[in-house]
């Protein structure tokens, strides 16, 4: 694909080298946004630059979005969560969306560990003392995750690695995951139900999908069913989780903690109330952003890109829509 015109927007910064190196050789163009782009400011960088391709790594593709710039073939989403592309207006578009399937799996599943460690052991807010001339040592208590209940939300590929490690640490494992077959055998003891999980587990972590089913599948009836001083990880969708009311559940104790690396709007608003609390460690949406994962996801993504431009079959295990990719290359 050499001397190519075709033209791809990364929604972001730049891809790791590697990836980068796939564009050059292939003779694309490449733009990169270096910040989050919505409404009239993504509808005005489509109609300028008018990309044959999008890898999505910050923001949203909306159907206004693709519709300034009709040569649009792919979106490909630079990890895994693609509720931020619009896939119905994708498939009337005949635009192909795909996913990094299992390239930032571990780096995700090792990002949900260090929340759990951090809310367990106090680690922010014990920084954070320190840091403020104070010394705790002797009024501090924290909790082992050892022999507690680790109870996953959605047992995909994040949340399969997840159980491992935690297995590894002396923890126990329950698995509730209503799209996973019961004729899957896995190595787990699996709930029927998500209020099963939330009483029978000590820390819960949410690995599923945002979709209307499961937006704020996690809200007040279900944090008043979990365990008193349970945590809550999610490196999930932020959608997932009900803000207001895990906000209320931290301050009052109904729980006992929280770690979050998304949220419902990115970045967020956090109220003052948020902010204030202890019992709640939170990062900017980074369980995927590592020098591996980096690397793989960015090389698999433009892969997919690549081939979709070049009219090469596009492999099915990474498209999430009903485009068929023959169609659109």
């Amino acid at each position: 694909m050499t001397g190519s015109s075709h033209h791809i927007a990364i929604f972001g910064r730049a891809l790791a080298p590697k990836a980068m190196a796939l564009a050059q050789r292939a003779g694309v163009r490449v733009t990169t946004t270096d910040s989050y782009l919505r409404g009239a400011d993504l509808n005005e960088f489509m109609a300028r630059e008018r990309p044959d391709a999008i890898i999505l790594r910050l923001g949203e593709v909306t159907d206004a979005a693709m519709a300034c710039s009709p040569n649009l073939k792919i979106v490909a989403k630079h990890g895994v969560g693609y509720d931020t592309i619009d896939i119905e207006a994708a498939n009337r578009r005949g635009v192909l969306v795909t996913i990094a399937r299992g390239g930032n799996t571990i780096s995700v599943a090792e990002h949900a560990l260090a929340l759990m460690l951090g809310v367990a052991r106090g680690i922010a807010h014990l920084d954070a003392r320190i840091r403020g001339g104070h010394w705790d040592k002797a009024t501090y208590l924290g909790t082992e995750l050892n022999g507690k209940t680790l109870g996953i939300v959605g047992y995909g590929a994040i949340g399969h690695a997840l159980a491992n490690i935690c297995k590894a640490l002396g923890m126990g494992v329950v698995v509730y995951d209503p799209a996973l077959p019961a004729s899957v055998q896995i190595y787990h003891p699996r709930v029927d139900t998500l209020d099963e999980l939330l009483a029978n587990a000590d820390v819960i972590s949410l690995h599923c999908p945002l979709t209307p089913a499961t937006r704020n599948m996690i809200s007040t009836p279900q944090l008043e069913k979990m365990r008193k001083g349970a945590i809550l990880i999610n490196t999930a969708r932020g959608g997932l989780i009900d803000i207001e009311a895990l906000t209320e559940a931290l301050a009052t104790g109904v729980i006992g903690g929280a770690g979050l690396d998304t949220f419902p709007a990115e970045p967020p608003q956090l109220s003052a109330e948020m902010t204030a609390l202890t019992n709640l460690v939170v990062s900017p949406h980074v369980g995927a952003s590592t020098v591996e994962a980096g690397e793989r996801v960015g090389v698999l993504a433009m892969t997919l890109v690549l081939d979709c431009l070049a009219g090469r079959p596009v492999d099915s295990a990474y498209v999430v829509n009903d485009v068929i990719s023959g169609r659109v290359a």
